[in-house]
């Protein structure tokens, strides 16, 4: 073919042929880049190949190691799930507990609640029963003052008594003792 294109190429003009060269050497650059581009894709499918053939290699590896350890693993899933089981018993036993001490705590506040209620109702009545004496007591000494005033007008009266009828009578008075006479005063 390059024969022929050569014999063609010397009949024609000098033009057309440089022409004709470039367009020859065009294709030339796209053949050979296409040949290294088909290596190229060829070359990452090989190693694609091979590395899907390690991958598979490194999964059967693993499958077999997974089977080898699934009967070592399964006493120790027995063991976690056993675990797990009794985490759960304690962790009921525990909420059980606090629920209880919670429903204590409850009752004592109620108790504490109604024994600070009964004994506030105690000092109310006590606080009445000491204001009655209270009020009692201040008559009673009211009543013993007024008493006392009494018995010292009473006793003053007596004193000048025997001395008008003594006067009367044309004796004298006995003596009378000199007494304070603020003593009867209240």
């Amino acid at each position: 073919m390059i024969a022929m294109a050569a014999t063609v190429l010397a009949q024609l003009d000098p033009a057309v042929a440089a022409t004709i060269d470039r367009i020859a050497l065009a294709q030339i650059v796209m053949a050979v880049a296409l040949a290294i581009i088909t290596l190229v894709v060829l070359g990452i499918g090989v190693l694609a190949f091979l590395a899907m053939r390690s991958v598979n290699r490194v999964l059967r590896r693993v499958d077999r190691s997974i089977e080898q350890l699934t009967p070592r693993a399964q006493p120790l899933l027995d063991k976690a799930a056993r675990v797990a089981d009794d985490a759960s018993d304690i962790s009921d036993s525990v909420r059980r507990r606090v629920n209880e001490v919670m429903d204590t705590v409850h009752d004592l506040n109620r108790s504490m609640r109604q024994a600070a209620d009964a004994t506030e109702a105690r000092v109310r009545d006590f606080a009445a029963v000491l204001q009655v004496v209270q009020e009692e007591a201040e008559q009673i000494l009211l009543d013993t003052a007024a008493t006392a005033r009494g018995l010292h007008a009473t006793a003053e009266s007596l004193r000048n008594l025997p001395s008008a009828s003594v006067a009367r009578a044309g004796g004298e008075a006995p003596p009378v003792e000199d007494e304070d006479p603020d003593r009867y005063e209240a």
